[in-house]
This record gives structure tokens, C-alpha cells and sequence, in this order.
């Protein structure tokens, strides 16, 4: 599909997908990544559309060692923007758990309809819950003032299967409870859905987080030398994009400086990743060295 560098000559051995098809390299290439794409679309669904989200109300951070490749060609299937790189997409998720907050989940099954529920039965559930999470801090060496709790009822229509979580205020645990239950419940479930039943909520499940609250990481700015634009191409290499094939500047990522514009199509290589920048589209270096890509019309 994108191909680094020339072809060389080819064994018999590189043909096989192609020539089982009755297409050539390219073609066979190109319609791999076309089905990756495509499920890596299906997935981006899941988690948007399907839970009542419209992906082009959300930019898209692309992270991991191949997620650069890709993204550029997801964001076009979604409508997502800005599509963002982060200054090292390949160890993201090494950093997210260096800062991330110290987090575990405490849950409990609870199956009572909200009118059979007693807002000091359940108000003792919770606080069993907050409990064991405060214990479990302590035994992290979290200090009490940099512990947070936050407490969620999942809760379904009677006899159905779908469970919605929603946040449960342990102070508003009192008599009149369930209507403030249903009523966050319904208008969740009427943003994804867009209806209401007529049936008794029920807490299918009482959960408690306990998070000890690590302090935010400074971010470190990108280099403050001046490097032309032209310095940070690495070489330039012939690669097919939508079956078109173009010259296309190889940069080295470690020469790009806060400010540069990168015109697609366009390939930035480094250690840990390699980042894809289509046609018609355009890639700005921001001040941490975060590669922002948006259509060229929206620039």
C-alpha cells in the first residue's frame, strides 16, 4: 500500500497473495490494508456510534507503533478531527501508566428494582464498597487527601440486558433517590437509544473506584533550535497511495521543530513509529512536538 522504499526483485515466494488473486503486489497490498482499515472502523464504531456518539464531534489519537500508519486513513472513514501524534506514539501507554492515577474497582451485584431498594440499605452497600477501596489505597501508600472515591449504580429496565452506569452521590442517597436515579437513567439511555420503557429500573450492580491521585507529569516542549522544513526530509521514495503512485518526502521526526507544516502525502519516520500523512492533507508540529494532521481545506 505504502511502500518505504523501491521494489526490488521479487522471489516467487512474494507473489503468492497477488498472484492467488490475479492481481499484482500493489493491488494485493493495497486491499490488505483496506480490510484492516475497515475493521479497525467497525471498531471505532463500536465505541462511538453505537453508544450514541457522532465521531465527528471528537478528534482521534492515534498511539502505538502502527496506529500512525493507519489513522490517517480512519479519520477519512469517520470524520474525526484533528488527528493527533503524539511526540512518541510507539511507548504512549508506557507513559499513560507512569501518570496515570492509581485506580482499582470495587463491585458488588445488587439485582433490586429502585422501588423495592431502600436508600439506607443501599447507602450501607456503598460504604462497605468505599471501605474496601480505602483500605486498598492505604495498603498502596496513598495518603487520605489524595484519595477520591466515585460510585456508580449500573442499572438496566427490568428483565432487560442492557446496563447503563450512572453516577450515585452517596449524599443523595435518601428517600427520594430513585427518581433521580431513573430520571439520569432514562436520559442516558434515550441518548443512545432514543426511547424509554415503561418498567421498573433496576441496580443490576454497585461499583466503587478508588483512585489515589498521582500529580500531572510535565510535558516537555519541543526543541527550540531552528531546523528548515527541507533539513528534516531524510530522502524521498516512490509510494502508492489509493492506487496512485507519487515521490513522496521521507522526514526524520527527530528533525522536526515545533511549527513546521508537513503537505501530504507524506511519511515521518522514528524509532518507535511511523506516520502517515494522505493526500489532501496536512500535518502541523505543535509545541510539544505533537503532530496535528487536519484536511488541507480545514488548515
Amino acid at each position: 500500500h505504502r511502500d518505504l522504499h523501491s521494489f526490488p526483485t521479487r522471489r516467487s515466494s512474494d507473489l503468492k497473495v497477488g498472484t492467488g488473486l490475479g492481481i499484482d503486489t500493489v493491488a494485493a497490498a493495497q486491499a490488505i490494508i483496506d480490510i484492516s482499515n475497515e475493521n479497525m472502523h467497525a471498531a471505532l464504531r463500536v465505541v462511538s456510534v453505537e453508544r450514541g456518539y457522532d465521531p465527528r464531534d471528537f478528534g482521534l489519537v492515534a498511539f502505538g507503533g502502527a496506529g500512525p500508519v493507519h489513522a490517517n486513513a480512519l479519520v477519512k472513514l469517520i470524520g474525526a478531527k484533528p488527528l493527533i501524534i503524539p511526540s512518541a506514539p510507539g511507548v504512549l501507554s508506557a507513559y499513560g501508566f507512569i501518570a496515570a492515577d492509581v485506580q482499582n474497582e470495587f463491585a458488588r451485584t445488587y439485582l433490586r428494582t429502585t422501588d423495592v431498594a431502600g436508600a439506607g440499605e443501599l447507602r450501607a452497600a456503598v460504604d462497605q464498597l468505599v471501605a474496601e477501596a480505602r483500605d486498598w489505597l492505604g495498603d498502596e501508600e496513598v495518603a487520605p487527601g489524595d484519595q477520591q472515591f466515585e460510585v456508580y449504580a449500573d442499572c438496566r429496565y427490568y428483565r432487560q440486558d442492557i446496563q447503563i452506569p450512572c453516577t450515585l452521590s452517596p449524599e443523595a442517597l435518601t428517600d427520594g433517590f430513585a427518581g433521580t436515579l431513573r430520571a439520569d437513567f432514562e436520559g442516558e439511555h434515550r441518548r443512545r437509544y432514543g426511547f424509554d420503557l415503561d418498567s421498573p429500573i433496576e441496580i443490576a450492580t454497585l461499583r466503587v473506584v478508588g483512585r489515589g491521585v498521582t500529580p500531572d507529569l510535565p510535558r516537555a516542549p519541543g526543541r527550540a533550535d531552528e531546523v528548515a522544513l527541507e533539513d528534516a526530509v531524510d530522502r524521498h521514495e516512490t509510494a502508492v497511495f489509493d492506487g496512485e503512485s507519487c515521490t513522496t518526502p521521507i522526514y526524520d521526526r527527530e528533525r522536526l521543530r515545533p511549527g513546521h507544516l508537513i503537505d501530504g502525502p507524506a511519511i515521518v519516520v522514528q524509532d518507535d513509529s511511523t506516520v502517515v500523512v494522505e493526500p489532501g492533507y496536512a500535518g502541523a508540529v505543535d509545541e510539544y512536538a505533537n503532530i496535528i494532521i487536519t484536511a488541507s481545506e480545514d488548515r
